[in-house]
């Protein structure tokens, strides 16, 4: 059976570089497969190398994501825009 390693992180809206930076060399150094995100602000912020990211900003310019290495195939993705809802199957 496969391991996969999940991790689910509340970056409170984080748009400085510093910690931006910090938040990818976190999820690198431990080799996340797949990361679940509450409050993601921008498809930059969470631009992470080697990593896709599906983010669903909301009215209040925050939102949920879902950021899983390029090799795993994000499928069945569903977003409700107004209930700041994301779900994909990997």
């Amino acid at each position: 059976m496969d391991v996969i390693s999940v991790a689910t992180i509340n970056t409170n809206g984080i748009t400085a570089h510093t910690r931006v930076g910090m938040l990818a060399d976190f999820i690198q150094h431990h080799d996340f497969d797949v990361i679940f995100i509450q409050e993601g602000t921008s498809p930059e912020i969470l631009n992470i190398r080697g990593y896709e990211t599906l983010l669903n900003i909301g009215t209040s310019m925050r939102g949920p994501a879902v950021v899983a290495k390029s090799h795993h195939n994000l499928m069945n993705v569903l977003i409700l825009p107004f209930a700041r809802v994301i779900a994909a199957n990997v």
